[in-house]
């Protein structure tokens, strides 16, 4: 749209964004670049506030697994598919060039995932928190150090002709280090962050303390060769469990929502419809490259994820939820084009695979969740049945100044239960509590706590409601004045 908007000036048309004058910029103007660019700094950080970090720290070792494998299998596929025959000849950049390097970064940009795509359709959805949801962000974020290792590979080949083991093993080590020490910074300073953001009151400090973090962490794990949206992630992945994140999210959602779509309006205006209808053969390599990408993520997440504990529905979700490739993909095409290791035929087609999988797997990820059901795979009975509680949920009233002592007291005392608990909704105070696989609902609503739990744990979450009530109720006796009693006077008629 931009190419084709045109605003007058003295006599001439010259078109609002202009077009790149090179080879190296990318096909859009570098201005609206940037701005995509913040909008996925924004996105991610906004999906590392919002994720659940007990659950990304349980599901981190089936995000591992599916991580590698939706790296292996993509990156084989795509190579396999420029080595046939009729495909070989439109991948050489230059002619008599060797298929072996451009087939390997083929596979390279197959191996992408798109974290900000996938991140705001589950977050669309309410998903983010699922263990689906959990260990496909967590995946993704895995996926990208493990994709930056794999372009480092692949560029040593092509530039030299080989690679040395030392440096693939030092690029490996600088980014995986780089991302466990930037989250485990992340996760030390929470705290002491969120009190200096708490005790600044002008109105928009927390947002652009908030802001200007993520911009930093992004910045450092540019300089660190991965890519900047990690940064951004991990540091709102550090400070989720804070209550200043919940504040963040509320006051970044107006800007998220001005910002986002230009992100998503980009990869659309990076499409170069004209290069791709020009030669049917091009169209037929892109269907091609597009449909191993799909089947690549399906089948190598999906099995993965079935090898963790997901059944075939959560399997599926997951390897839809890696489909997309987004801004990782285009980085990654970009960096071969500028390089000259690739030629415009095969970045078109990337484009082209980037923008069906963008479209396509948020199509078929909500109906995937749409359907309902549980993603685990149903546990072995136990040898000894816990009792079915017939307890149903139960509403405590209490004055609406006394609702939220007693619910932060019962929250306290769940989660020294065992509980994790998570605020759900802060404009309507909804907490989500989570517990071996059960979970539970407490929403607080004019003085009424409504607490709702499956039949074999409602029992154990009424006593500790009960429990927070007796104690607000013994501290409010053992702070009560004691008077002393007054000799009673021989005159005065006695009390009935």
């Amino acid at each position: 749209l931009g190419h084709i908007i045109h605003i007058p000036i003295e006599g001439h048309w010259i078109p609002l964004f202009p077009q790149p004058t090179s080879a190296q910029q990318w096909p859009v103007n570098e201005v609206v670049w940037t701005l995509a660019q913040f909008a996925s700094i924004v996105l991610l950080f906004v999906t590392g506030l919002h994720t659940d970090l007990n659950q990304f720290l349980r599901y981190v070792g089936p995000a591992a697994f599916v991580a590698t494998l939706g790296v292996i299998v993509p990156f084989a596929l795509g190579t396999a598919v420029v080595y046939i025959p009729f495909f070989s000849a439109l991948s050489r950049s230059t002619p008599g060039e060797m298929v072996f390097i451009p087939a390997l970064f083929v596979g390279s940009i197959l191996a992408a995932t798109s974290i900000g795509i996938t991140a705001r359709v589950l977050s669309d959805i309410n998903r983010l928190d699922s263990p689906e949801g959990v260990t496909i962000i967590g995946a993704a974020v895995l996926d990208d150090v493990l994709g930056i290792i794999v372009l480092a590979i692949v560029g040593g080949i092509a530039s030299s002709g080989s690679v040395s083991l030392g440096s693939v093993s030092l690029v490996a080590v600088r980014a995986m280090g780089f991302w466990v020490a930037l989250t485990l910074l992340a996760f030390a300073l929470a705290r002491p962050l969120e009190r200096i953001l708490l005790k600044i009151n002008y109105a928009g400090a927390m947002v652009a303390l908030g802001l200007s973090l993520a911009f930093v962490c992004s910045a450092a794990a540019e300089g660190f060769g991965l890519a900047f949206i990690i940064g951004a992630y991990s540091v709102g992945l550090g400070m989720s469990r804070t209550q200043a994140a919940h504040r963040l999210m509320a006051e970044l959602r107006p800007i998220g929502e001005f910002i986002v779509p230009i992100f998503f309006a980009v990869l659309g205006m990076l499409v170069n419809f004209h290069a791709m209808a020009s030669d049917w053969r091009v169209l037929l390599f892109g269907l091609v490259v597009t449909l191993a990408a799909m089947l690549g993520k399906v089948l190598g997440c999906g099995a993965a994820a079935m090898g963790t504990g997901f059944n075939l529905l959560g399997a599926l979700r997951v390897g839809i939820g890696m489909m997309p490739r987004g801004e990782v993909a285009l980085i990654v095409a970009g960096v071969g084009l500028s390089r000259h290791i690739i030629g415009e035929n095969v970045f078109g087609v990337s484009i082209m695979m980037t923008l069906v999988t963008t479209i396509v797997a948020p199509m078929l990820l909500v109906p995937a969740f749409a359907r309902g059901g549980s993603g685990r795979a149903a546990k072995p009975p136990p040898t000894r049945l816990p009792p079915v509680s017939a307890e149903p949920g139960i509403v405590l009233r209490l004055p609406e100044d006394l609702g939220t002592i007693v619910l932060n007291r019962f929250l306290e005392f769940a989660r020294d239960a065992g509980w994790a608990a998570t605020l759900d909704d802060p404009t309507d105070q909804v907490y989500l509590l989570r517990s071996d696989g059960d979970a539970a609902q407490v929403r607080l609503n004019r003085g009424q706590i409504h607490l709702n739990a499956t039949d074999v744990r409602q029992a154990e979450l009424n006593a500790i409601l009960d429990q927070a009530r007796q104690s607000i109720a013994h501290d409010a006796l053992a702070t009560q004045p004691q008077v002393e009693p007054q000799p009673l006077d021989s005159s005065t008629a006695p009390v009935k």
